[in-house]
């Protein structure tokens, strides 16, 4: 009865630890992508209606719209 309350403990510790580490795992991936996605900024072409997006850093006082040219401003929400 000793050794199969050592295994019970070993298997129960190891599945909780297995859980852990792929919780955290994930947690992690998804964060990363939910910040790529959230440091871009959303343009309408007014002349075409494209609607594209850029990163943070690449968009300033206006962007052209890769269809037609024209320079877009920041969507505001």
């Amino acid at each position: 009865m000793h050794s199969f309350t050592w295994f019970l403990i070993l298997y129960t510790g190891s599945v909780l630890l297995a859980v852990s580490g792929l919780w955290f795992f994930y947690e992690k991936r998804d964060r990363k992508q939910f910040d790529a996605r959230r440091k871009r900024r959303v343009f309408h072409c007014v002349r075409c209606g494209n609607l594209y997006s850029l990163r943070k850093r690449d968009a300033s006082d206006g962007q052209e719209c890769p269809k037609c040219g024209y320079k877009n401003y920041e969507l505001s929400f």
